[in-house]
């Protein structure tokens, strides 16, 4: 054989060898989603009340969920585990100043006082607060109930 001749085998032989090997390397490709961080997300735009009604004169709790009738399986909002401050507006009497919180909505504890439901954190217009990965309902207690009731009220959860 002639040398210029096995050269152009060699070389067409070394390229066939390269394309495998690449080939061979690369099996698949895939492309994985941007992921959005941890945060929070609503499960309803309006939360429904437990008790839906309260007594002209009266004092007591009261649950915010997506749903009256199965707040425990029907959580206000959830989180993957989020550090947010909160944005309170129209918190106004007869609601208790301090008395907003959030609590594990399907917890053992999900009934009476706001501060003992489970994983209770008090809700504090301005102030960072870490929530744990969960979902979760409000409360809320109310004291000295006019004969307007209790009024409506926005949480607005900032980062």
């Amino acid at each position: 054989m002639k040398p210029g001749k096995n050269f152009w085998l060699v070389s067409l032989f070394a390229i066939l060898v390269a394309v495998g090997l690449v080939a061979a390397v690369v099996l698949i490709q895939q492309t994985q989603p941007a992921i959005s961080p941890s945060g929070m997300a609503a499960n309803c735009t309006t939360t429904s009340a437990t008790p839906t009604n309260v007594t002209l004169g009266g004092t007591g709790q009261i649950t915010f969920s997506c749903n009256s009738q199965t707040p425990t399986t029907s959580p206000a909002f959830t989180t993957g585990g989020a550090v947010v401050s909160p944005t309170l507006t129209g918190y106004a009497a007869p609601y208790n100043s301090t008395g907003l919180f959030i609590y594990v909505a399907n917890g053992a504890v999900n009934t009476g006082a706001c501060s003992s439901r489970t994983g209770a954190i008090r809700v504090t217009d301005g102030s960072s607060t870490l929530i744990p990965v969960g979902a979760y309902n409000y409360c809320a207690k109310y004291e000295s109930v006019g004969p307007t009731g209790l009024p409506t009220f926005t949480v607005a959860w900032n980062v």
